[in-house]
């Protein structure tokens, strides 16, 4: 698979799949969970927009020595793409509150394509290491715009409209994107096997290491927020789960940099195994709970 190909036309495919899957699942009322529930929904976007990109500054940047700051930039920009279909399934396998999920996915997934540019400029223009990276801020917000939230406002309107077709859509729309993502960090893998070998003992462990902090992040600011136990696994598996395929996209398409795109593969790979490993634990030591849901 040629790498301009899988830049231009897979990644972006791929992400706008993902954005259809998540707009098939959703309807307005899940947006109204902002002011039926604000302080567990303010908690999960305190942590996913602000806390989280801090820690991925902190171990991208400060805690390891790569090969390339290039590399350390990866996880910064990887910690700006929160949110994602995955998590919703993680959070109902866990007994989670699956509508706050839901809603934080819905109100994450609007918000980051005019967040995630701007952050993206502010916090690497303003770390020695990685300022002559450019990214032009209006451009990505537009083609964020047209890949995101147009499809999610698709899947939204067909939701809405032919709701049984929404129904038969959502199943092969997830397994399509987890494909189109399995083959996209396959191509990368192969396209980029010597940087990857060359910084496998210190990218692995400092993906793993995010993904550990970031899920544990989310369950202590749902702790200090006195959220419930369903909310408290919802928002830990809500800012532990990225969206790597919009991480991939930013890193290898709009910048074209491939030693950031590092992060988003190995986090990527790790994220499934530490979720579901965290839903073992949820389910085994906390407190059984009802499984929340707005009707």
């Amino acid at each position: 698979m040629e790498s301009s190909f899988l830049s231009s036309v897979i990644l972006p495919l791929s992400l706008a799949i993902i954005m259809v899957g998540i707009g098939l699942e959703l309807k307005l009322s899940d947006f109204g969970l902002l002011f039926n529930k604000p302080k567990p929904v303010f908690a999960g976007i305190l942590a996913q927009m602000i806390l989280l990109p801090i820690l991925g500054i902190i171990v991208g940047i400060y805690l390891f020595e790569f090969t390339s700051p290039l590399i350390g930039a990866g996880f910064v920009i990887l910690t700006l793409a929160p949110g994602g279909p995955t998590s919703n399934l993680i959070t109902l396998l866990a007994k989670g509150d699956l509508a706050l999920s839901v809603s934080l996915t819905a109100i994450v997934s609007i918000i980051t394509p005019f967040w995630l540019p701007f952050a993206a400029a502010i916090v690497l223009s303003n770390i020695s290491q990685t300022q002559n990276i450019e990214l032009n801020i209006v451009k990505t917000i537009i083609e964020l715009f047209v890949i995101s939230v147009v499809p999610i406002t698709i899947g939204m309107m067909i939701n809405a409209k032919k709701h049984n077709l929404s129904l038969k859509l959502r199943k092969p729309v997830k397994i399509l994107s987890t494909v189109f993502l399995f083959l996209i960090i396959v191509a990368l893998v192969i396209k980029n096997i010597d940087v990857i070998m060359d910084n496998l003992v210190t990218v692995a462990p400092a993906a793993l290491l995010l993904v550990v902090l970031a899920f544990l992040l989310g369950f202590i600011v749902a702790k200090l927020f006195a959220t419930t136990p369903a909310q408290m696994r919802s928002i830990s598996i809500e800012v532990g789960i990225q969206n790597g395929t919009l991480a991939l996209l930013i890193t290898a398409t709009i910048l074209g940099i491939p030693e950031m795109t590092l992060a988003a593969i190995f986090y990527s790979l790790i994220m499934f195994i530490v979720g579901f490993i965290a839903v073992v634990l949820f389910n085994k030591f906390a407190p059984k709970v009802a499984l929340e849901s707005v009707n």
